[in-house]
């Protein structure tokens, strides 16, 4: 299997204390995963279950849409 690819995610220290990471790159990170699984799952000697991590991978990726759309939402209200 190949390597997993480093992502480097810049993590936010609020004014209470609380950490945050942007929207933008809990995006692609959870668009990254499904990928990585995906190709796992096609290799014979996985053990993963390609109908399973499909399904998997689809709400990995609903939850993006879903981040990415809340987002825009807010932008939008913001202008």
């Amino acid at each position: 299997m190949d390597a997993v690819g480093r992502l480097s995610v810049p993590v936010i220290c609020g004014l209470s204390g609380g950490l945050a990471i942007p929207a933008l790159q809990v995006v692609e990170l959870l668009r990254a995963l499904p990928e990585e699984w995906e190709e796992w799952a096609e290799q014979t000697d996985s053990g993963l279950d390609p109908a399973t991590t499909g399904t998997l991978a689809e709400l990995v990726r609903q939850l993006a849409d879903q981040i990415d759309l809340a987002c825009i939402e807010i932008a939008s209200d913001e202008e």
